[in-house]
């Protein structure tokens, strides 16, 4: 029987990374000191250097906890070295990084300064143990991701073609856009046969598919962008993922901003659901009351068409986690 993972209060030293494109900056705590800061490069090189740096601190795997942001898949490679290490590591939504600053008053915004917070939120909060994807979810990303760039690629294209008046301009727009429009087929070929061949992902991609809304290219981004819903507490968790909570703005009684969406998340998952929220809209009595009785109380229509997107993230997540079909009964219009 495996153990259960050991709390990050339990390790002598902790570790906070400021995960950058180019650089990690890295602070290891010790109770409540910082005992040694440093910066390395966030390439293959540099990731070496950092095991090989904490291994002089003493800060070995079996002694330190790990903690750094999801900072738009850049901390991947470093969370995934760590962990062939036999190190403890947490990959942490960047909101709840600040909101724990400012529950603890931090003033100073700096990368140094940032991961000595992280580190410190990772002893304090004890954030769940990070585990890389599995050769299936990592080949399903890959293909749903190649397929939203060609997406953004071909929207691309049909504006330039739009803009475009001399004929050869337009002529070469078109070739473009149908060899774009090809290789999406393709790709979405690839990822049906893909699903296909891999029993529990199909078996993930049918349950999504009981959702009015939700076809088979986006139940495959979910299930690889999301990955297991085990990892969540609950939907709003998995929404808060995904970037797709409210932010709202307030300050005193004078500042009173309308609410938005706070887009600190996985942005591949956020958009794979504006397109399948529209629809449900209409069709998925669910998300549709829902929808209405926000219209009823006079919300703007991209307010609306938010909130379609967060409700169906919450109803994906619950038919992912219960493993039961899309039922109406359970996802009230609220």
């Amino acid at each position: 029987m495996d153990e259960a993972p050991r709390s990050s209060s339990n390790f002598a030293f902790s570790l906070g990374i400021d995960v950058g494109k180019a650089n990690l900056e890295l602070a290891l705590r010790s109770e409540e000191n910082v005992v040694a800061r440093t910066t390395v490069p966030n390439d293959p090189e540099g990731r070496e250097t950092l095991v090989d740096w904490l291994f002089e601190q003493g800060a070995s795997p079996g002694k330190t906890s790990v903690c750094m942001e999801a900072s738009g898949d850049f901390e991947k490679a470093v969370a995934r070295r760590l962990y062939q290490e036999d190190y403890r590591v947490s990959v942490v939504n960047p909101r709840r990084i600040k909101g724990y600053a400012s529950s603890q008053l931090q003033r100073t915004k700096t990368d140094s300064a940032d991961a000595a917070l992280i580190a410190r939120f990772g002893r304090r909060e004890d954030p769940r143990p990070w585990e890389p994807a599995s050769a299936v979810e990592s080949r399903l990303q890959e293909l749903t991701r190649a397929r939203q760039a060609l997406q953004k690629e071909k929207t691309r294209a049909q504006n330039r073609l739009g803009e475009a008046e001399d004929e050869a301009v337009r002529n070469a727009h078109e070739n473009l856009l149908d060899e774009i429009k090809r290789q999406i087929e393709e790709l979405e070929e690839e990822i049906e046969e893909h699903i296909e061949e891999e029993p529990e992902v199909n078996d993930q991609c049918s349950l999504l598919e009981t959702i009015p809304g939700v076809g088979l290219q986006t139940a495959a981004i979910v299930v690889s962008e999301l990955g297991s819903p085990e990892q969540f507490e609950n939907a709003r968790q998995a929404a808060a993922y995904a970037g797709l909570v409210p932010r709202h703005r307030e300050s005193g009684t004078s500042v009173r901003g309308n609410p938005r969406m706070s887009k600190v998340g996985n942005g591949r998952l956020r958009r794979a659901m504006y397109f399948p929220a529209m629809t449900a809209l209409r069709f998925n009595s669910a998300v549709k009351a829902f929808g209405d009785r926000l219209k009823e109380r006079g919300k703007e229509t991209m307010v609306v068409i938010g909130a379609a997107m967060r409700k169906l993230l919450h109803i994906c997540y619950g038919v992912l986690k219960s493993g039961r079909p899309f039922d109406p009964s359970l996802h009230p219009g609220t």
